[in-house]
């Protein structure tokens, strides 16, 4: 597609009536194929070869599918991977939980280690886990313990 100073437009519906929503699209035809591939968020690699009426064939499709289980099932959009919220409760205790096990999982390592060899080499192994206060009291601990017998 050569770039020789025309426009393209592309009107995309996302229904038959006037009152559906639409989207539309200006700039050049290398512009517009981009836009409509980033707004819709298809697959670059799978856009290969596609010439842009099939690109706009597959968006209309896109768009006109998602009003129609919108209507259908009177359902919601929902964003594919929802952007954390900064102050959100239910994320702030997702955090702690995450750490909580993997903590969790190495006392047990700490637990299971049978000389002070092997508690060196879980600390060399994990150093930025040691951070938690717990994790270092349980090594110490059981260090101390494996050097007294």
């Amino acid at each position: 597609m050569a770039d020789d100073g025309r426009s393209t437009t592309v009107t995309i519906k996302y229904g038959k009536g006037h009152e559906d929503s639409w989207v539309t699209f200006r700039g050049t035809p290398e512009a517009v194929f981009e836009d409509i591939a980033s707004f819709f968020g298809f697959n670059c690699e799978t856009l290969t070869g596609l010439a842009p009426s099939e690109l706009v064939v597959e968006a209309t499709q896109a768009a006109q599918s998602a009003t129609h289980v919108v209507r259908g099932l009177d359902a919601r959009i929902v964003p594919s991977q929802p952007a954390p919220q900064a102050g959100d409760p239910w994320t702030a205790t997702e955090e702690p939980a995450k750490a909580q096990s993997g903590s969790k999982a190495l006392l047990e390592q700490v637990s299971a280690c049978r000389t002070t060899d092997e508690l060196k080499r879980l600390w060399a192994e994990n150093q930025s886990a040691f951070g938690d206060q717990a994790v270092m009291d349980a090594w110490k601990a059981r260090g101390r313990s494996l050097a007294g017998s």
